[in-house]
């Protein structure tokens, strides 16, 4: 059964490669809107994450954001075709632009190696193919519950020269052991980690328990951080790579002003494009003392 449905999702993907992404983005929007017309798990949980963040911004407006991110949701699943498909120089061509790379560029240089903080906007997959074709990279990986989608991501990812470390202590000794040479690693930062390895910093002004992966191997090693990205270009099927300089306290002693930096580069990085934010995760679960405090009716 495994083998048949991973035959069926690499068919998938093949045949979604063959459109233009452009026309896919298109071909989304109606599956966007769709998903907030019929008050799915996603939309919900999309816009309560919108009230908590945006509390200033009217019903009415981040009604439209919830729409226009459920909209961004189908094009990225639609674009997995393509990004998972194509020969990585053809879907390079895709790329308009790449901004700040001289900074990641001049750390690779510096030998200390270099740390890439991915949020869930855009195309993340992309940004991944990228840099393992560009940089020797390893990117912090949790492989998903069903095998055959496992098998398929790891055999798209590997179209680039990037490797993949697990989510686990061996996973943490393979990323720095890449830093050690002076290569890059890159960790999803909005993900809710579990409680021993994380700690609570504000998030839009709203507690939320954050990774301190990142902010310890940066301490350790001295790396360079940066935020990275791959935002969708308004009206084409193009694409645009920015990399930010994460400033210096990502690594200082005191965890708390360490995840602060961390959550508000994250912030900034959305804040950019707000309807590319992948908003259907719930961010907030979990909240000091245990209480749950948001999505108490949703699963």
């Amino acid at each position: 059964m495994t083998k048949f449905t991973t035959f069926l999702l690499f068919t998938l993907f093949r045949f979604l490669s063959l459109w233009p992404i452009r026309w896919l983005r298109a071909a989304a929007k109606p599956f966007g809107s769709l998903l907030m017309l019929l008050k799915s798990r996603s939309r919900d949980v999309t816009v309560e994450n919108l009230a908590i963040c945006f509390p200033e911004q009217s019903e009415q407006q981040r009604a439209e954001l919830a729409k226009h991110s459920l909209q961004h949701l189908s094009m990225t699943a639609l674009e997995l075709g393509p990004v998972w498909s194509l020969p990585v120089k053809q879907l390079f061509k895709s790329i308009a632009r790449v901004t700040g790379e001289k900074a990641v560029q001049a750390a690779v240089k510096d030998g200390k190696g270099f740390i890439i903080l991915a949020p869930h906007i855009g195309s993340w997959e992309l940004l991944g193919l990228y840099l393992g074709e560009n940089y020797p990279f390893t990117s912090l990986y949790q492989p998903p519950d069903n095998p055959a989608m496992h098998e398929v991501t790891i055999k798209a990812r590997s179209r680039s020269n990037a490797n993949v470390a697990p989510t686990n202590t061996k996973g943490v000794k393979i990323l720095l052991q890449a830093l050690k040479r002076g290569e890059g690693i890159g960790i999803l930062p909005d993900q809710v980690p579990p409680a021993e390895g994380g700690g609570f910093a504000p998030f839009f002004a709203v507690p939320a328990l954050t990774t301190t992966l990142a902010t310890n191997l940066a301490r350790r090693t001295g790396a360079r951080v940066f935020m990275g990205s791959a935002l969708r270009i308004e009206n084409s099927g193009k694409f645009e790579i920015i990399f930010d300089v994460v400033p210096e306290t990502i690594g200082a002693e005191d965890m708390s002003i360490a995840l602060t930096t961390l959550n508000q580069c994250v912030e900034n990085c959305v804040l950019r494009a707000p309807e590319q934010y992948q908003w259907e995760y719930k961010r907030f679960k979990k909240q000091p003392g245990g209480e749950r405090k948001y999505y108490r009716n949703k699963n």
